[in-house]
């Protein structure tokens, strides 16, 4: 079979992060007798390391634009004729949604990077699945919506994670009860904080575990929290270049997750180490992303629905320890799923898309 659909990515995270990831995979895994690839990198060659010579490697092209502005960019862009130019950063730092508003490409979609759409009517589609985005939240964006048949987030199989410290070191008590909360402060909503509050003054024992990235950031956690209520001996930190992000949830007896701007990667990261994570799901993509990993995983018990029911669970999985272990129990077995794993499954279901996609255009690809 010939070649059909030009298919390109566009990211400023072709390197070692967490889009560069999880795409490395996948990419090596697309039907090259049926898509070109071809990546355009809109990072500096400085921020180039080894998983960007892996990417260059499975690519058919990489080409660097951030030398070009973004009409130069979208200029490239165009004159490499795409079927299909996929986003990966939405408004995630570095984004350049200035070339996406110029529609460089047959088809645009854009995917990841952010939880939520770009907001531009030059993007045709948003990849998304039926989880993450009921029908009727088409009507709170331009992009259409693009389901995939699987989590729109790519999950990682079960890897027991390794303590490279112990809580004694990080002054944490023996019977504590370790919630792992390895976000930022700006995810920390006032609503967010007084459900952690409330949690927190109905199990004593419990305490909160950050691993801010610099030291300013500690300072804005600090100070979030003690704003809120939140005293400062429920808090610990463990620092950042520690360990990995997987390692760091060996500390971890669960984890909270935020709201209204739930987790993504982190909620991947914490089931991948075992670790059950408690969410509330709303109604948009950005409040169902943990929501839409978690009932992939058929691991519904971990989300509420309701603020109130979301203190319940996290005060039953810090309390009831036959219910957490169940459901760590259901994590490790829900992950040695290949259909929930397997990056072969996820390239399919993305090609599966592309092709729905470029056919409801009427480009007919294939």
């Amino acid at each position: 079979m010939t070649i059909a659909a030009f298919v390109s990515d566009l990211s400023a995270d072709f390197r070692q992060h967490v889009m560069g990831e999880i795409l490395a995979p996948v990419l090596a895994l697309h039907d090259r007798s049926r898509f070109e690839i071809r990546l355009y990198s809109i990072a500096p060659a400085a921020n180039e390391d080894a998983l960007t010579e892996r990417l260059r490697v499975v690519a058919d092209d990489f080409v660097c634009l951030y030398d070009d502005d973004d009409p130069a960019a979208a200029r490239k862009i165009a004159a490499d004729d795409l079927d299909l130019l996929v986003e990966l950063m939405a408004h995630s730092a570095y984004s350049r949604p200035g070339i996406m508003a110029r529609k460089p490409a047959r088809v645009v979609a854009t995917h990841l990077g952010s939880h939520g759409a770009l907001g531009l009517a030059s993007v045709d589609y948003k990849v998304t699945d039926a989880v993450a985005d009921v029908p009727e939240n088409a009507a709170f964006q331009l992009e259409a919506l693009l389901p995939l048949s699987v989590c729109v987030l790519p999950l990682r199989a079960f890897r027991e994670p390794i303590a490279r410290t112990s809580r004694a070191e990080l002054g944490i008590a023996p019977d504590a009860i370790v919630c792992a909360t390895f976000v930022a402060a700006q995810k920390l909503s006032p609503r967010c904080l007084a459900l952690w509050r409330e949690f927190l003054a109905a199990v004593p024992k419990a305490m909160l575990l950050f691993s801010p990235q610099r030291d300013d950031d500690r300072t804005a956690l600090g100070r979030r929290l003690e704003g809120f209520g939140i005293d400062a001996s429920r808090v610990h930190f463990i620092a950042y270049e520690m360990q990995s992000l997987h390692d760091r949830y060996a500390l971890a007896d669960l984890a909270l997750d935020t709201l209204p701007y739930s987790g993504g990667d982190m909620t991947v990261a914490a089931l991948s180490a075992g670790v059950p994570v408690a969410t509330r799901i709303g109604s948009r993509h950005a409040e169902r992303m943990s929501a839409s990993i978690l009932v992939h995983a058929g691991l519904n018990a971990l989300v509420a629905d309701s603020d109130q029911r979301y203190v319940e669970l996290a005060i039953r999985l810090a309390t009831d320890c036959a219910f957490r272990s169940a459901q760590r129990d259901a994590i490790r077995l829900a992950l040695a799923r290949p259909a929930l794993t397997d990056p072969a499954v996820y390239a399919h279901a993305l090609e599966t898309a592309y092709i729905r996609a470029l056919t409801e255009k009427h480009l007919q690809p294939f």
